[in-house]
């Protein structure tokens, strides 16, 4: 047998060019990407609030935890 009768991967197929897209096309794609990046920026704010927010509580509870101690 020969190395490559073994190998796990397939080989890729080559890429088709894509063709250029009609106007109406593009105007379609632009406001799916528009969309997809409001999306992502929404997760992230809401990301970044809920870590803000368990920062907050972490914060709040080790701070409580000093006071009964003394």
């Amino acid at each position: 047998m020969r190395f490559y009768e073994f190998a796990t991967t397939k080989p890729r197929k080559p890429r088709k060019p894509n063709k250029p897209l009609t106007p109406e096309q593009s105007v379609v794609a632009a406001k799916r990407r528009q969309v997809d990046t409001a999306k992502l920026a929404l997760k992230n704010v809401k990301d970044a609030q809920k870590r803000r927010k368990d920062a907050e509580r972490a914060r709040r509870i080790s701070y409580a935890g000093t006071l009964q101690k003394g």
